[in-house]
């Protein structure tokens, strides 16, 4: 992907699919066994989408680690900043520098509950949510600061946001999706998706808003992860795999989990831009899933 692109011409290229992957920063210092297997082979990907201490849990700076694999890899990655965690004093800081460093695109995020994170005792920030985060790239994009004073050089940052298509009021989720749009929204990545007649029913409503999004898919590889994915807030399991899991705490569920994620990006590939494969727990078998959706184009 060329450098001088501008990003928001991408999401709207109908000539194939566009392959996004997540990773996560490390625990840590140490990113050598995160590009050991990156190393391997990432085949067409498009870009990274680089989490912000997901779930509340600690990890190395999304923007700081964002920046080394553009530099490693040469693919554009798609950063989370999440409210949870800065004022906006912080959050325009962070904006500014990611710019200078490369990254010409955050997505923006109200943040995890604390609650849920490996140090529930912090407080959370939560100045600004999600919609008004991108007020604030906005904001930024035209050369003033939330204070209305002047930048020195002004950025030029593509907004894009999540959509929980597991939502118990999927309709409500879709209202939410178009106020980001109207917020200024490029582009949106999606919770990851487990049951085709639903995905099918949200992603061909959401699809009316006009927004590009990723379909969230996340491969399993066992009942134990199953059943721990399933505690996480905002995500719901097939009946398929939970039965899978229920009956058989050891069953393997890799080639299950797989062939499910095709289907359901089969069955939504005409209301989507694109695959956004989430690594989860497994890194390699999201590598491995990346290659069989890439080869569905």
């Amino acid at each position: 992907m060329e450098k001088s692109l501008d990003l928001s011409t991408v999401f709207t290229n109908t000539e194939k699919k566009l392959l996004c992957l997540e990773v996560n920063p490390p625990y840590g210092v140490d990113c050598s066994s995160i590009f050991k297997r990156l190393d391997k082979d990432l085949g067409d990907l498009d870009f990274f989408n680089v989490t912000d201490s997901a779930l509340a849990r600690m990890k190395m700076s999304g923007f700081m680690f964002a920046a080394e694999l553009k530099k490693r890899y040469s693919i554009e990655p798609l950063v989370n900043l999440s409210c949870r965690d800065r004022n906006l004093i912080a959050i325009q800081g962070d904006l500014l520098g990611s710019w200078m460093q490369g990254i010409k695109s955050v997505i923006a995020l109200t943040g995890d509950a604390v609650s849920i994170g490996d140090d529930p005792d912090r407080k959370g920030v939560f100045e600004v949510n999600s919609v008004g985060l991108l007020n604030v790239i906005n904001k930024l994009n035209s050369g003033f600061s939330v204070v209305d004073k002047k930048l020195r050089g002004a950025p030029n940052i593509t907004a894009g946001v999540v959509v929980n298509p597991n939502a118990k009021n999927y309709k409500a989720e879709i209202k939410k999706l178009q106020r980001k749009k109207d917020a200024g929204a490029v582009y949106a990545l999606s919770q990851p998706v487990f049951d085709i007649e639903s995905s099918v029913n949200f992603f061909k409503e959401a699809s009316l808003v006009g927004l590009p999004i990723f379909i969230g898919l996340l491969p399993i590889k066992n009942a134990k992860g199953a059943m721990a994915i399933n505690k996480i807030p905002g995500i719901t399991l097939s009946q398929s795999l939970l039965e899978n899991a229920e009956s058989n705490p050891e069953a393997d569920l890799q080639d299950l989990s797989m062939d499910l994620c095709l289907e359901i990006a089969r069955a939504n590939s005409e209301y989507v831009c694109g695959y956004h494969v989430i690594s989860g727990a497994y890194p390699s078998l999201g590598l491995e899933l990346l290659k069989s959706v890439g080869s569905l184009q």
